[in-house]
């Protein structure tokens, strides 16, 4: 589990990252990146679905950073929007997803996206 001081939990750190306004999209994830220290914010809407799905899809997204914390660059805060298309998708789609949107977004460093 990604740690508890790594989360952006407050809506004013939310705004923040949103006010830079520099998003990249994937399928199932849309990235919002911003400068400042290493932080990460998940949301799910209710288009995505009822509360279990919202749950299983910020599960994934946080197991995913937690996967790829050591190859994201220092001083970045990243919130990821889960997506109605991450319904019932596998953990590897949302990895592929959200790394590539990541790299696009020049906020991760040493992946290959074969």
């Amino acid at each position: 589990m990604l740690q508890r001081n790594l989360r952006l939990r407050q809506k004013s750190l939310f705004k923040k990252v949103f006010a830079q306004r520099k998003s990249f999209s994937g399928k199932y994830v849309v990235v919002y990146v911003a400068e400042g220290p290493s932080r990460f914010g998940f949301i799910a809407s209710k288009k995505v679905g009822n509360a279990v799905v919202r749950n299983r899809a910020k599960r994934l997204m946080r197991e995913v950073i937690r996967r790829h914390l050591l190859e994201i660059n220092e001083n970045t805060q990243i919130i990821c929007i889960a997506r109605s298309s991450i319904k019932g998708v596998s953990y590897s789609e949302v990895e592929n997803s959200l790394v590539k949107s990541l790299y696009r977004a020049k906020a991760i460093k040493g992946v290959d996206l074969n």
